[in-house]
């Protein structure tokens, strides 16, 4: 939440009217490219005043922050409810990896994650701010998880911290150096790759 969003009561006019400058911005970005989108563009196709959109999101990166937040605050539902299930670590290390995979391999969210680095580069507060804001709270997630699992004797992980950076990068690693390089070449997430590199995993840490 930005502290422009933070500093305005929620009610639901302003609430539809956020999530209608989210979803039009949305759009645009994904028909134009964020470069050639104003903020003045996204309230003509959302209605509303610019005043408000400045209000609710203070900025054009502000409102690419929000709209990146909503869409990982649901895939970390979706993780959430993975680990919920109570599954062995295997199958839950495996439905994580193919979850995951195929959310970010999507190349509606390729493009968005570059956008998100193209502004990181230009601001590096953005950049930081959005590896605190979403990144880290996956890895919080996974060093949870991790730490249950160890204390419960289903797996052996002294280091929880490092071992949730390993799992991600043998998970996610060659899907964004693609999608950096070439923005994504719409291949098919794999089953095999994902079994092997949950396999790599277990064979490390296995109890």
């Amino acid at each position: 939440m930005t502290k422009h969003e933070g500093s305005i009561s929620r009610d639901p006019r302003r609430e539809r009217r956020r999530d209608a400058m989210l979803d039009a911005a949305r759009a645009l970005f994904l028909e134009h490219g964020y470069d050639a989108v104003s903020l003045s563009d996204v309230v003509a196709h959302s209605g509303g005043s610019l005043s408000t959109l400045y209000g609710l999101f203070g900025n054009k990166r502000g409102l690419l922050k929000a709209m990146m937040q909503n869409q990982f605050e649901r895939d970390m539902q979706e993780l959430d409810g993975i680990i919920d299930r109570g599954s062995s670590p295997a199958e839950t290390l495996l439905d994580i990896a193919l979850g995951s995979q195929g959310y970010l391999a999507a190349p509606d969210m390729i493009r968005f994650m570059r956008f998100v680095i193209g502004e990181s580069l230009r601001s590096p507060e953005f950049g930081q701010k959005f590896f605190e804001n979403v990144h880290l709270r996956f890895v919080d997630r996974y060093v949870a998880l991790f730490t249950r699992w160890n204390d419960a004797g289903l797996l052996r992980i002294p280091d929880a911290g490092l071992a949730a950076r390993q799992f991600i990068s043998l998970v996610l690693h060659d899907l964004h150096v693609r999608a950096i390089y070439t923005g994504g070449d719409g291949a098919p997430v794999s089953r095999h790759e994902a079994e092997q590199a949950v396999a790599l995993f277990l064979t490390y840490y296995g109890a």
